[in-house]
């Protein structure tokens, strides 16, 4: 892979491989190499995913840093994936996942991770995209409406939930507007959900695994990500405490002796008793990411409320190790005594999160078990996995994907 990185963190990377995966259909799913295989064919949840990544790089905070030429690509492949969107929804308001090259659908039970993940990224498209764009993710969702209450995985409902708030959230700040008796309907299932995956983190944490699973999986960073982004319309501070802590059981469970970054391995998964190293997926890194800055953003909304952050177990400049957290008023901080555990504030717990945000960009860059490098950012492709014998060097649509979106979110201003 080449070594010549977009100054790292601060420009766009190229979007050819993203480019050279999609045809006249969608996304292709998979490559030999960089060469896309259509025998392959496509997967609704690949075109969902690549829809939200070209939603983030047009998003005006970061779309001065892309290439004049590449902000029109992006926009034509936009088109794209919501036209395979609009093309994969059913009548009744359900995605179909997997498609073949010739674009008949394959045989499959429905997926409710796919409901979830593309509901999410249509919500964001309505929200970010520019007007045209908009309006085919408003049909989207508005067909996709009846399926929300439906979904039954457990990260289907968290897409499903981040997708309710990300909606009413715009809608309170006035940059969308929801139908009537939408908003309603839409906090319904938000709290629903909240509270599901409330129960899940109680049902299954006992000592020093603070998890909504038996066991750490797939997609993990999911789980924390919906957690705090449902804080921010909520307010619940048990949603952002659970939030916090699951993310920093999750910081741990992915960190190596030497300090960084480890993706769980989708060999074994990793539980109570068992941790599993390879092989490491891309997509595990993005997610990571993507928790830690929701993670940062949610303390920083919390900032005005009078809360301060109690962490335990460790100090907030380091949060690789795990903590747990817990919110108070102003009006507590006295109660606490000294050496018992530590009040930070939320600015520099979020500064810290984001430094972590930042280091899993390092591990797609040679900050990782065998200091390989992941990424081409010429071609903005990535390698579909790290195995035990060096990275897996066939170049998909989720590993580009994670890549694509772990470098816009370390490219924001914020951190």
């Amino acid at each position: 892979m080449s070594s010549n990185a977009p100054s790292w963190r601060g420009d766009a990377p190229s979007f050819v491989h993203l480019r050279r995966l999609t045809d006249d259909t969608g996304l292709l799913e998979h490559a030999l190499g960089r060469i896309p295989r259509r025998r392959e064919g496509y997967t609704t949840d690949d075109n969902a995913r690549a829809l939200w990544t070209v939603t983030e790089w047009l998003d005006p905070r970061r779309r001065k840093k892309v290439r004049e030429e590449d902000v029109a690509v992006l926009r034509s492949l936009a088109d794209v994936y919501l036209a395979f969107l609009l093309w994969t929804q059913k009548d009744d308001g359900w995605f179909h996942n997997n498609i073949a090259y010739d674009r008949t659908p394959e045989p499959e039970e429905v997926s409710h991770d796919c409901q979830g993940r593309a509901l999410w990224s249509c919500a964001d498209a309505w929200v970010r995209l520019d007007c045209g764009q908009r309006e085919t993710a408003y049909v989207l969702i508005q067909k996709s409406m009846r399926t929300i209450g439906a979904i039954g995985s457990l990260r289907g409902r968290a897409f499903a939930m981040a997708a309710c708030a990300h909606l009413i959230e715009a809608d309170n700040n006035g940059v969308i507007n929801l139908p009537d008796g939408w908003k309603d309907e839409l906090s319904d299932h938000l709290v629903r959900y909240e509270r599901i995956l409330c129960d899940a983190f109680r049902q299954f944490s006992q000592g020093d695994w603070n998890w909504f699973e038996p066991a750490m999986t797939y997609s993990n960073g999911v789980l924390p990500w919906a957690m705090l982004r449902a804080f921010r319309v909520t307010g619940r501070t048990e949603t952002l405490e659970i939030g916090l802590d699951c993310l920093s059981s999750l910081l741990t469970a992915m960190k190596a002796e030497s300090g960084h970054y480890r993706p769980i391995g989708n060999e074994k998964w990793r539980t109570k008793e068992a941790v599993s190293y390879w092989d490491q997926q891309p997509l595990e890194m993005f997610k990571l990411a993507l928790s830690l800055e929701e993670g940062a953003i949610a303390l920083e909304a919390a900032q005005g409320e009078g809360v301060s952050l109690l962490v335990s177990n460790a100090a907030a400049s380091d949060v690789r190790h795990h903590s747990r957290h817990g919110t108070m008023t102003a009006e507590r901080k006295k109660e606490i005594r000294i050496g018992d555990s530590r009040i930070v504030t939320l600015s520099e717990h979020a500064e810290a999160l984001r430094k972590e945000r930042n280091a899993c960009l390092a591990w797609f860059y040679g900050n990782n078990d065998l200091c390989a490098q992941m990424v081409d950012p010429s071609e903005g492709c990535c390698c579909d996995g790290l195995q035990e014998n060096g990275p897996n060097l066939n170049c998909g649509a989720e590993a580009t994907l994670s890549y694509l979106m772990t470098q816009a979110l370390c490219s924001d201003d914020r951190g």
